[in-house]
């Protein structure tokens, strides 16, 4: 009896589970599509500029003692060039621990400026898959799903409900 019930609650299970409603949308392309996203990139791009222009001071100053080096490293004694060498090796350091800091500074404001994006866009997949009846949205931006059972695409109504042609 025990087995009799245990086989029929798996065929149950299982075919509730074959009964799922699948759909697929490119969630990179949804996003690309939002005019938040360009507004986004722009605000990006902006903020990369003024950090770089930061960096361009540390570059500058490392040029000029480069050329004063090899200008004028002839004419120092062995103590002078070390010291001048130590300066150097310091001003690269210096260029390449703000170009990490950059980087971070720039993954960060990308975060921070995605993630109100992604979480409308989820909304707007959230709701319109509830409506449709969709238990299973598959993200094929990355074609990670190469073989699947037949599907609906719902960028389009997505792309409706987040007002987008």
């Amino acid at each position: 009896m025990k087995y009799f019930c245990a086989v029929t609650l798996m065929l149950l299970m299982s075919t509730a589970a074959f009964s799922q409603k699948t759909a697929y949308i490119n969630f990179q392309q949804l996003i690309a599509a939002m005019p938040e996203t360009k507004q986004a990139t722009d605000t990006l791009q902006k903020y990369q500029q003024e950090l770089a222009k930061d960096g361009q001071y540390l570059v500058a100053e490392y040029t000029r003692k480069l050329q004063e080096y090899d200008s004028l490293g002839t004419k120092w004694s062995q103590q002078v060039k070390e010291s001048k060498e130590k300066e150097l090796q310091d001003a690269q350091a210096s260029i390449q621990d703000y170009r990490q800091r950059m980087e971070e500074k720039l993954q960060l404001k990308d975060q921070q400026l995605l993630v109100p994006i992604m979480d409308k866009a989820k909304k707007a997949l959230k709701a319109v898959a509830a409506e449709k009846g969709y238990t299973l949205v598959i993200d094929n931006s990355k074609d990670e799903v190469l073989i699947g059972a037949d599907a609906d695409d719902l960028m389009t109504p997505v792309k409706a409900k987040l007002g987008l042609k």
